[in-house]
């Protein structure tokens, strides 16, 4: 709610989680679940450099700009406002309407802050929203054109979390909801943010060792599970 966002308490730690350790991030649910409002006002009280594109619309030159020959033959891209050079955190909205080419192209920059071979040096935060995929018992009241994305890379995305639907918000909620008015983030807000995004990496360091062996025989008993 110190983002003048209501009801998404639930939803919090594997946010968090994310956020502390620049890990991908995939929202999905339907219009109106505030997707894409939750993810740019975190990068409006972290202060990042961001990028916000919709990604049934993107095409490769919007991401890097126009390839141009160098003087010595190699390749540069003769950047825009838009581009995804120098960016800290990107948002790739619709991605689940993305073209299969496209998908592609934005595999590497998800899963190695990479685009073309080139480090993208400043990119420390890759964010994804969509809404659910249409299946067969949709019939006419799913979202047609949102397919499942392909399985390399959903699998590149260490979060995937299911945004709060508004039958699931108290009543309470809801009213606060429908009377909400858009203000800008206080700076004790955005400070509150980055310190407790600074505190969790800090309990992570601190605990990773003490836990370590635990949570590899965790994970080693869920693969086995999920092979059933």
């Amino acid at each position: 709610t110190r983002l003048g966002i209501i009801g998404l308490s639930r939803i919090e730690a594997p946010v968090l989680a994310a956020l502390a350790t620049k890990s991908p991030l995939l929202l999905i649910g339907p219009h109106g679940t505030a997707k894409s409002l939750l993810l740019t006002r975190i990068a409006a009280a972290l202060r990042i450099d961001f990028r916000h594109y919709n990604a049934s619309l993107l095409n490769f030159d919007d991401l890097v700009g126009f390839p141009l020959p160098s003087k010595e033959g190699s390749l540069e891209y003769a950047s825009t406002p838009a581009a995804i050079w120098g960016a800290g955190a990107v948002f790739f909205d619709e991605i689940s309407r993305c073209r299969p080419d496209i998908q592609n192209k934005l595999f590497p920059i998800i899963h190695e802050c990479c685009v073309q071979g080139i480090a993208l040096e400043d990119l420390e935060h890759r964010w994804a929203a969509m809404n659910p995929p249409t299946t067969e018992e949709d019939d006419d009241h799913g979202y047609s054109g949102s397919e499942p994305l392909d399985a390399a890379l959903a699998d590149r995305f260490p979060y995937v979390v299911t945004m709060p639907s508004w039958d699931q918000f108290t009543p309470a909620e809801q009213m606060a909801v429908i009377r909400a008015e858009d203000a800008p983030i206080a700076p004790a807000d955005a400070r509150a943010l980055e310190d407790i995004i600074q505190r969790t990496r800090l309990l992570l360091s601190s605990q990773s060792a003490e836990f370590a062996a635990t949570i590899a025989e965790y994970v080693q008993t869920v693969v086995a599970l999920l092979a059933q």
